[in-house]
């Protein structure tokens, strides 16, 4: 290019952003600048007043990623059960660009991850765990931890009604007078579910009392209160399933001797 110097300027739409040159020797020279803002840049680089061939060159100037603007939301993030899809909504668009990521293990196995973009910077991830226990969710923006990454995910086996034990006075035949309507409902074992009980009695539906140590107690204690003599019936279900025995047929007599009776 013979002697020379160059001159670098770079414009945004508002004003000028100042260029600095150094001379590197052998006709090379490194030029630097410092964008404040996102946006396009336009650059022009001349050699002895001259403007070189292609320019101007546009420049596009994004903010940097900040992982701590990422939000995560949703019960995703805290809990699941086997065999159903967990989800979680990530916000990123107050973070800048950069990629996100997603990776979930639990005791044993790696859980599946599925990130679904919907194009405006927000996300829907879908955590598909293989087995209970507590997991490890870690989401990353640009290669940083996301606040609250890694999360506690704790997944609970798979509803399983036949594992439900039923048990206790209150489903056995049994005297008015000193009859005990109490029983047992233990859902150990049993993954995740909802236990319902219904009590059917000669005129009707009886309002049945649960209850339970703590409410992570898996062991249920029933009672109901029934007012005359006849055929009960006891249903017990764990997430909309009959468990074991269920329903359970409960005939109340008025004498002991009737009850001696009715167990030969």
């Amino acid at each position: 290019a013979g002697n020379g110097t160059p001159k670098v300027q770079l414009f945004s739409p508002t004003t000028e952003v100042n260029v600095m040159l150094q001379h590197l020797g052998d006709s090379v020279y490194r030029a630097s600048y410092i964008p404040l803002t996102p946006e396009s840049l336009l650059m022009t680089v001349s050699w002895n007043g001259r403007q070189l061939k292609g320019c101007p060159l546009q420049i596009n100037v994004s903010s940097a990623a900040d992982a701590s603007r990422v939000i995560c939301s949703g019960d995703g993030l805290k809990h699941g059960i086997v065999g159903q899809e967990i989800r979680s909504f990530i916000d990123t668009r107050r973070a800048g660009p950069g990629e996100l990521t997603a990776h979930c293990v639990g005791p044993h196995k790696v859980a599946y991850c599925e990130l679904y973009d919907h194009g405006d910077a927000t996300f829907t991830l879908n955590v598909k765990p293989q087995e209970a226990g507590r997991h490890a969710l870690t989401i990353k923006y640009a290669g940083e931890h996301v606040p609250g990454s890694p999360f506690t995910l704790k997944v609970a086996g798979a509803p399983d009604a036949s594992k439900v034990r039923v048990y206790g006075p209150g489903i056995e035949h049994g005297v008015l007078a000193t009859f005990q309507s109490r029983f047992i409902c233990d859902t150990r074992g049993a993954g995740a579910g909802q236990l319902t009980v219904r009590v059917r009695g000669p005129k009707g539906a009886f309002r049945v009392e649960m209850q339970r140590e703590t409410q992570k107690d898996r062991i249920i204690l029933c009672r109901y209160d029934p007012t005359e003599p006849g055929d009960y019936r006891v249903e017990v279900r764990w997430a909309g399933t009959l468990v074991p025995g269920s329903p359970f047929p409960v005939r109340i007599v008025d004498t002991q001797d009737e009850l001696l009776l009715l167990n030969q």
